[in-house]
C-alpha cells in the first residue's frame, strides 16, 4: 500500500504529498550517510589524510565507508594503501571486489589483479569486464580476448570494452568481426564501433554504421561530429550538430573544440554565446582554446567573468603564463590558487628547467601533498633535462617504494631521464622487467637508443613493438627518421615515412623535416624539394635551413636559388640561414650579394642563440655559457 501511494504520488506528479509523507515518518538519513558524505568530500579535495583520519574516528563503518575509503586511496594513486584496507575489511561485497580489481588494472599491476580476480568466489560481469579492462589498456590484447570468450555471462559493456581494446591499438577488422558476432546491435555497442572508427578516421565506416542504426541517441551524434573533426571537415561537424534533434552540453562543447583545434576563434566564440547553459567544463575548453592558440589575454578576460571557477579552471591560465614564459607572473598567480592540486604543483614546477623545480618539489611535500604520477613524471623529466642523475636516482627509489613501478608515464620518464644522463644500459634495465609496455614506454626506449647512436636498435625495439600489438604515433616516427637521418639509414627512413600511411598517420612539419635531413645529407636533394611540393605544409625554418646547407655542400646552386626565393619571407630574421646563403654566394663568387646579406644581418640585429651547459656541484646546479664569468666561483 505504502509503495502504491508513493508510486502515485510521483507518477501523478503530486511530489509534495510523498514528500509530506516522508516528513510524516520521519525519515532522515542516518549518521553514517553524513560520515561517508564528509569523507566523500575530503576525497573529492584529495585531502586523504583527513579523510583517513574521519575514517578511523567514525563510531560505527557501513560497507559504503570501507568502499568510499579504499576508492579514494585508488583515486590518488595510493594502491598500497588501498590494498592494506582492503585487506582489513570485515565483510566485502561485489562494489569492493571491483574498486580494487579496477585500481591494480588501471596501475598496470595485472600480476595482483589476477591474482586477486581468482579469490573473488562470486565474479560477476562487473569483475570480468574490470579484468578484461585492465588486459586492454596494458596492450595485453590475446590474454582480453582469452578472458572475453572465457566469460559465463556477457552484458553490452563486455562486448563495448572488447571492441574499444581492438580499436585503440589499430585493429580495425578484429573489432567490425567482433561487432558482427554480437547478437544484440544496442546503441551502447553501435556508440563503441562509430567512437572506434572517429579515432581511426575512418568517417566513411563511421556514416554508414550510422544510417544503418535503428535507435541512435545523443552519444552516437556526439561521436559523428568528433569523427567528421578529426578528418578535418568542419563544415560537416557543424552541419550534422545542427541537425542534432537533442543537444546537451558535450554535444556544444564538442563542437566549440573542435573550431578552437581547428584555429577558428571566431566560430567557437559565436557559438560559445549562443549556448544555452554553460557548464564548468564548458568555460574551461573556451579558455584552454584561447590557451593553446596564443590568446593568454583572452583567456585570462573570459577567467575574471566566469560565474564559478575550480581549480581546473586557475590551473589552465597558470599553464598559459608558464607557455609565455612569464614565470614570475605564473608564481605570483599560483600563491592566489584558493585550492591547489596536484596539477597546480606540477604545472608551475614543469616552468622551471632549473633547480628552482626541486626546490618547489621539496615545498610542495613539506606542504602536505603526496606526488602523483603526474608530479613524479615531470619531477623526473626536470632531472633528465638538467642531467643530475643523483636527484634522479633518488626519485626512481621513491618510485618503487610508492608502488608506481608499472606506471607507464612514471617508468618512461626514467627511461629518458637515465638515457638523458648517458646511462643506456640502466634505462634499459628498467625498460626490461615491465609487466607491460605502452606507447609512451615504447617511445622513451626507442629515444633512448636513437638518443645514442643506434639507429639499428632503435629500429629493432620498433619492429618488437609492432610485433606486440602496440600502434606506433606520431612521436614513435619522428624519432625514428631523425635516427636514420643522423646514421645516413636513407633506405630505413623511406620505409618508415612509407608506414605512416598504412597506420593512419599523417606526416607533420617535423616529420617532413627529418626527410629533408635525411634526404639532402645523403646528396637526394631533388627528391627532397619533390617532397617539399608534395605536402603543402608550413615548414618550420630549420627544414629550410637544413636544405640549404645540403645544397652547400653538395653545390647545387640552382635549386639553392629556388630554395632562396621561396623563404625570402622569413630568412631576414634568421641569422643562421642569412649566414648560410651568404656562403652560398661566396663560393659562387658573388660577392656582392654576399655582402649585402651580412649587411643584413647587421641592419636587423640579427644573432644566432647561444647554446648554454651547467654543472652540478655538490648538488647545487649552475648554468653557463661561452666566456660567461658571472657565476661567483668564476675565475
Amino acid at each position: 500500500m505504502f509503495v502504491k501511494f508513493i508510486s502515485r504520488s510521483f507518477i501523478g506528479k503530486n511530489v509534495g504529498g510523498a514528500h509530506s509523507l516522508v516528513r510524516c515518518l520521519r525519515v532522515e538519513p542516518s549518521p553514517i550517510f553524513h560520515w561517508n558524505s564528509r569523507i566523500t568530500s575530503y576525497i573529492k579535495k584529495r585531502d586523504i589524510t583527513s579523510a583517513r583520519k574521519l575514517f578511523e574516528e567514525m563510531p560505527q563503518k557501513n560497507a559504503v565507508t570501507w568502499n568510499c575509503m579504499i576508492s579514494g586511496y585508488i583515486k590518488n594513486g595510493m594502491i598500497r594503501e588501498a590494498r592494506e584496507l582492503f585487506d582489513s575489511m570485515p565483510v566485502k561485497n561485489v562494489v569492493s571486489w571491483t574498486a580494487m580489481l579496477s585500481g591494480y588494472a588501471k596501475n598496470g599491476n595485472l600480476e595482483e589483479a589476477k591474482g586477486l580476480f581468482d579469490l573473488v568466489e562470486k565474479k560477476n560481469v562487473a569483475c570480468w569486464n574490470s579484468m578484461i579492462s585492465g588486459y586492454l589498456s596494458c596492450g595485453r590484447i590475446e590474454e582480453g580476448r582469452a578472458l572475453f570468450d572465457a566469460m559465463p555471462v556477457k552484458n553490452d559493456v563486455s562486448w563495448a570494452t572488447m571492441i574499444e581494446g581492438y580499436f585503440k591499438y589499430g585493429r580495425v577488422d578484429e573489432a567490425e568481426s567482433l561487432f558482427i558476432e554480437a547478437s544484440s546491435k544496442s546503441v551502447l555497442l553501435c556508440n563503441a564501433m562509430l567512437a572506434g572508427y572517429s579515432d581511426t578516421m575512418h568517417s566513411d565506416k563511421s556514416c554508414d554504421l550510422f544510417v544503418r542504426m535503428s535507435n541512435r541517441d545523443v552519444i552516437s551524434w556526439t561521436c559523428m561530429i568528433k569523427c567528421f573533426l578529426r578528418v578535418g571537415e568542419i563544415d560537416r561537424a557543424r552541419r550534422f550538430f545542427e541537425q542534432m534533434p537533442e543537444k546537451d552540453i558535450v554535444a556544444w562543447t564538442v563542437m566549440i573544440k573542435g573550431y578552437l583545434d581547428h584555429k577558428n576563434i571566431e566560430c567557437a566564440q559565436e557559438l560559445f554565446a549562443k549556448m544555452p547553459h554553460k557548464d564548468t567544463v564548458a568555460w574551461n575548453s573556451m579558455i584552454s582554446g584561447f590557451i593553446q592558440n596564443g590568446k593568454l589575454q583572452n583567456a585570462v578576460d573570459l577567467f575574471m567573468t566566469m560565474p564559478k571557477r575550480n581549480t581546473v579552471s586557475w590551473n589552465l591560465i597558470l599553464l598559459g603564463y608558464i607557455q609565455q614564459a612569464d614565470i614570475t607572473t605564473a608564481h605570483e598567480f599560483f600563491e592566489g590558487i584558493p585550492i591547489k592540486d596536484e596539477t597546480s604543483w606540477n604545472t608551475l614546477i614543469s616552468g622551471y628547467q632549473t633547480e628552482e623545480a626541486l626546490n618547489l618539489y621539496v615545498q610542495m611535500l613539506s606542504d602536505g601533498f603526496k606526488p602523483g604520477q603526474g608530479t613524479l613524471t615531470v619531477v623526473i623529466s626536470v632531472c633528465g633535462v638538467l642531467a643530475l642523475q643523483g636527484w634522479g636516482r633518488a626519485m626512481h627509489v621513491f618510485v618503487v617504494k610508492s608502488g608506481f613501478e608499472n606506471d607507464s608515464k612514471v617508468m618512461s620518464s626514467l627511461i629518458s631521464m637515465y638515457s638523458r644522463c648517458g646511462f643506456i644500459s640502466e634505462a634499459s634495465q628498467v625498460f626490461k622487467p615491465m609487466e607491460t609496455h605502452d606507447i609512451a614506454v615504447w617511445n622513451a626506449m626507442i629515444v633512448a637508443k636513437a638518443h645514442h647512436c643506434s639507429a639499428k636498435e632503435a629500429l629493432d625495439i620498433f619492429h618488437r613493438m609492432i610485433r606486440g600489438g602496440c600502434k606506433p604515433d606520431h612521436v614513435t616516427f619522428l624519432v625514428l627518421l631523425s635516427a636514420c637521418s643522423h646514421s645516413g639509414l636513407v633506405n630505413e627512413g623511406l620505409e618508415c615515412f612509407k608506414l605512416m600511411e598504412r597506420w593512419n598517420l599523417n606526416p607533420k612539419a617535423e616529420h617532413l623535416a627529418c626527410m629533408i635531413d635525411l634526404l639532402g645529407r645523403s646528396g637526394l636533394i631533388a627528391e627532397a624539394f619533390a617532397l617539399v611540393n608534395q605536402f603543402p605544409v608550413d615548414l618550420p625554418a630549420y627544414a629550410w635551413e637544413a636544405l640549404l646547407s645540403a645544397c652547400s655542400i653538395h653545390e647545387n646552386y640552382e635549386l639553392s636559388d629556388l630554395i632562396a626565393e621561396k623563404i625570402l619571407g622569413f630568412q631576414s630574421r634568421d641569422a643562421g640561414m642569412c649566414v648560410l646563403q651568404s656562403n652560398i654566394y661566396s663560393a659562387r663568387g658573388m660577392w656582392k650579394e654576399a655582402e649585402y646579406t651580412r649587411t643584413r644581418i647587421k641592419q636587423n640585429q640579427l644573432m644566432k642563440e647561444q647554446g648554454c651547459s651547467w654543472i652540478d656541484i655538490n648538488g647545487s646546479v649552475s648554468g653557463f655559457s661561452y666566456k660567461d664569468c658571472s657565476h661567483m666561483r668564476s675565475k
